[in-house]
């Protein structure tokens, strides 16, 4: 049984979820799909975050938590007990409840905007944990991002592409607050106005996913906590070497069609193994550019994926025939790796499936310190299909 050293008893880390995220180029192909990776994720953070917008206007994420909102979907809509005891937090915009913040976004138009019963039901849920972040700092964060990400995507450019991107950027400057819907508006507007050429289309193309992705940094820059969300670039293998790896580990963490159909009393008894609580604190330590203890980390990560792995067989096999074959069908097993990059020496750790081929459903997960190059978002990001939406990263908070 793994023991908690002295390293591991840390403040507990709040890392943000990106993926409910209407705004950013994310395929999610069900809310089943969401749910794979938003419990993962659970599993992996002392307390996961998603932002008061993006828990009322993400249409897949309201499915998980009211089977009213499910509509007709196959998915288990049971988030509210996660949600209830603070594993999953909401950041509320200057101590507003929901029911404040949906009625002020009704007013303004915003896209996808829920009814009052669902927001009172957030409210419900979710107050008593609610964490309060200032409007107006994750505003000023946005509107600074988008120009950073905008000014990159001009050094390069020319002809039309960068007469688009100095248009935008003319505009973004001139708004205060920033609001993406303001901005998307001025894109739609652009858009008619313009030549109509597909270099205008890509390049507005191009405005709009730096503007979600600054939308993404901007409330996790705000509240110090780390990133959870797509790799939207590898980190070269040249850059880093290899500290330590197991190759033999039970692969049932990763397997993205289990996740999305194991029940949520599952995850909650995952969240009380001692193993996941070394896990999750050795795992911080490393996020945070700490050295954590190897030794330990290495030995909870086997610990417990035998323990998701047994708890997949004890959930399914008597219930769900079509979760039981997919789970007796698969012999694959998970590698799990600590890396150094070359460049700044912080540590990095990996979850992958070597034998998997690219198999549908298998996650992949990088944990690195936001000091590792490429471990954070770039103005050149392009839509991410479904498979790179499987490759995650968690990244430590922002500093500065």
């Amino acid at each position: 049984m793994v023991m908690v050293g002295q390293h591991a008893r840390l403040s507990p880390e709040k890392v943000y979820l990106s993926d409910v995220e209407i705004h950013r180029q994310s395929p999610i192909a069900s809310a089943e799909d969401l749910r794979a990776r938003v419990l993962f994720h659970v599993l992996l953070s002392d307390t996961l975050l998603v932002g008061d917008s993006q828990s009322l206007n993400t249409p897949l994420f309201r499915a998980l938590v009211s089977s009213h909102e499910a509509g007709g979907q196959a998915v288990r809509s049971d988030l509210a007990p996660l949600l209830g005891s603070g594993r999953i937090r909401v950041a509320c915009r200057d101590g507003q409840r929901l029911t404040a913040v949906r009625d002020a976004q009704k007013l303004r138009k915003v896209e996808h905007v829920p009814s009052a019963a669902y927001a009172e039901l957030m409210d419900r849920m979710t107050h008593a944990h609610a964490v309060t972040y200032r409007l107006d700092a994750v505003s000023a964060a946005f509107k600074s991002g988008v120009i950073r990400l905008l000014e990159e995507l001009t050094r390069d450019a020319g002809g039309e592409t960068r007469g688009t991107v100095e248009a935008a950027l003319e505009f973004v400057r001139g708004q205060e607050p920033l609001y993406f819907k303001a901005l998307r508006d001025w894109e739609e507007s652009f858009r008619t106005n313009s030549s109509g050429s597909t270099e205008v289309v890509l390049a507005v193309a191009a405005v709009d996913r730096a503007a979600g992705e600054s939308y993404r940094q901007a409330l996790p820059h705000v509240l110090g906590a780390g990133t959870a969300a797509p790799r939207s670039a590898e980190l070269p293998a040249a850059a880093t070497r290899t500290v330590l790896e197991r190759t033999t580990l039970p692969a049932g963490v990763l397997d993205g069609f289990l996740l999305g159909r194991l029940p949520v009393e599952v995850f909650l008894e995952a969240t009380e193994q001692p193993s996941r609580g070394v896990l999750v604190r050795q795992l911080g330590l490393l996020r945070r550019g700490s050295r954590p203890d190897l030794s330990q980390l290495v030995e909870a990560m086997a610990e417990f994926s035998t323990w998701v792995q047994e708890a997949f067989v004890r959930t399914f096999r008597d219930t769900d025939e079509r979760a039981r074959a997919v789970l007796d069908g698969n012999h694959n097993l998970m590698r799990f790796g600590i890396f150094q990059d070359s460049l700044t020496g912080a540590l990095g750790a990996g979850l992958d499936m070597p034998a998997a081929g690219g198999e549908e459903d298998y996650l992949e997960l990088q944990v690195v310190d936001r000091s590792v190059p490429a471990a954070d978002g770039a103005a050149g990001i392009g839509a991410l299909d479904a498979r790179q939406m499987r490759q995650r990263v968690i990244t430590g908070a922002y500093v500065g």
